[in-house]
């Protein structure tokens, strides 16, 4: 009698075609029967398969993957430039705020306009 269980290999001591009552050592030692992979009877033409062109997609991945890097450094870019005008805008508006009166602020205004700088 023989015992055709319906387990994985590796799961138990118990392989296809192995006899009841054997030992375990001989039970382990059979290797188990290699599997007929399943063919398609269809012909080329009409099985419509693909074919995986490898470079095209490494080529393709590389491109999307520079694009993406360069819009990230453009993004970053434009947030660090956008966030030292506004540092330098707060600043030049804080120059102006702290004159005491029109004359001061007269003054200041031409301070800024012939040198660029917020103090004096």
């Amino acid at each position: 009698m023989r015992l055709y269980a319906p387990l994985y290999e590796g799961d138990s001591l118990l392989r296809p075609d192995a006899a009841l009552g054997e030992r375990a050592a001989t039970v382990c030692r059979t290797p188990a029967p290699a599997v007929d992979f399943v063919r398609s009877n269809n012909r080329v033409e009409a099985a419509n398969e693909t074919v995986l062109d490898l470079h095209a997609i490494e080529q393709t991945a590389r491109t999307m993957r520079g694009a993406a890097v360069a819009r990230l450094l453009k993004a970053a870019y434009t947030a660090v430039v956008d966030w030292l005008e506004r540092i330098e805008t707060q600043e030049r508006d804080n120059f102006f705020a702290a004159s005491a009166n029109l004359a001061d602020l007269e003054q200041r205004q031409r301070h800024w306009e012939r040198t660029g700088l917020t103090h004096y």
